[in-house]
């Protein structure tokens, strides 16, 4: 039974025992007990009503789109001009979170008075939220009446985005290297554009013999720059299996690792693409830092619900390397087959890098990672409740932040 109910079911008892006490002695006293008993409800009514009638709000700070961990402060001023007392007006909110999606928040005002108050939202994990004030409500001094009604005002979709880290660019390569490289080179080598005088440097089997001996000395052949070769970046979508708390932070950390990956390789001259294999699979592709934003909207909206594990997602992707010059691979979960793949990839000739977020430090699951880096691979550990950790810790986050201030 909840406190409210305990109280009127109290009161409903002690009224009828001091009506009962008055019936049966005929004291006058008892019927007065009696009937102000009877009144606190009515006068709750008309207390919460007068108020919630009279109650002015508008809500301000609201933002459209944050990094996820950011903090958003919301402004809000109450007012209202019942002169009956209340004991509280409680504002429910509706805030991104995984365990707590609905907040309450008691505050206090005198009738005839307009208070500021500030609320500090937290931002935990990527996805777009519905935000704002859905309810306010009023409880009576008595605490035995309480209503509520709609603030008026819209909630906001609030979209949080995945942070970006700084990550560095893996390197390409669009020079001949041997046997494995040739079918890339090839095609640029065969497309020469123009001819020069021969320069100290050059290669011999450049040079063009026949218009060599017709202007009596050696000219070269010059061709066509080649192509900077693509990254493709492979994020694992499976579904995590985790406390719900758990997932939602592995599933921010395996786009925030895709995100940076891509912003790197942007940033470093290198065509970016990003197939998204989920249930309904889709691919993003950019070539200039000015794309970024296509991939942090793409990550924002993505569901780990691909029907696929992350073995079978990367087959089909290995005949797509014939034109590919690196493959970045972003899971939460290290197999033995994962591994056996980013081997390979490395052997054909890609430059393979391997992010691997999860918080397991076993020996065996570290000896994994040991095997690729020994086969080329840049293979790392990405432990996100670290990452969380440093960042409060160089945000210098406090408990200060979830409390209500209050601006008269």
């Amino acid at each position: 039974m909840s406190l409210l109910s305990s109280r009127r079911v109290g009161l409903a008892i002690v009224t009828a025992a001091m009506l009962a006490a008055g019936l049966s002695t005929g004291t006058r006293l008892y019927y007065l007990i009696g009937f102000a008993l009877l009144a606190m409800p009515l006068l709750g009514v008309t207390a919460t009503l007068w108020t919630l009638l009279t109650l002015k709000f508008e809500i301000k700070g609201v933002r459209t789109r944050v990094n996820r961990g950011e903090r958003m402060v919301a402004v809000f001023s109450v007012a209202h001009g019942c002169l009956l007392p209340v004991s509280a007006i409680r504002i429910r909110l509706n805030v991104p979170s995984a365990y707590a999606p609905v907040q309450e928040v008691n505050v206090s005002c005198p009738p005839f008075a307009r208070r500021t108050f500030r609320q500090v939202i937290q931002c935990p994990h990527r996805g777009i939220y519905d935000a704002g004030v859905t309810r306010i409500s009023a409880t009576d001094v008595f605490g035995l009446v309480t209503l509520s009604r709609s603030p008026g005002t819209r909630l906001v979709k609030l979209e949080v985005l995945p942070r970006v880290r700084e990550a560095e660019p893996l390197a390409l390569s669009t020079v001949d290297q041997g046997p494995r490289f040739r079918s890339r080179a090839a095609e640029d080598s065969a497309l020469p554009s123009d001819v020069r005088a021969w320069q100290d440097g050059d290669e011999l089997k450049k040079v063009h013999w026949k218009l060599s001996l017709r202007k009596r000395e050696l000219m070269v052949r010059t061709y066509e720059e080649s192509a900077r070769p693509d990254t493709l970046i492979i994020p694992d979508l499976g579904q995590i299996t985790a406390l719900r708390d758990e997932q939602l932070t592995l599933e921010d950390c395996v786009c925030e690792a895709a995100l940076s990956a891509a912003r790197a390789q942007l940033q470093a001259g290198y065509p970016v693409r990003m197939p998204l294999v989920g249930a309904h699979p889709t691919e993003i592709a950019g070539q200039f830092p000015a794309d970024i934003p296509a991939f942090s909207d793409a990550l924002l909206r993505v569901r780990f619900d691909s029907p696929y594990g992350y073995e079978q997602v990367l087959t089909p992707m290995l005949a797509r390397f014939q034109r590919t010059g690196g493959a970045v691979l972003v899971t939460a979960r290290l197999t033995t087959r994962i591994a056996d793949m980013a081997l390979r990839m490395q052997r054909s000739g890609v430059a393979t890098r391997l992010v691997w977020v999860s918080d397991d430090d076993r020996e065996e699951a570290m000896a994994l990672v040991e095997r690729l880096k020994m086969g080329g691979v840049q293979a790392s550990r990405m432990d996100p409740w670290s990452l969380d950790a440093q960042r409060r810790e160089d945000g210098g986050e406090d408990e200060y932040d979830n409390e209500l201030k209050t601006e008269n």
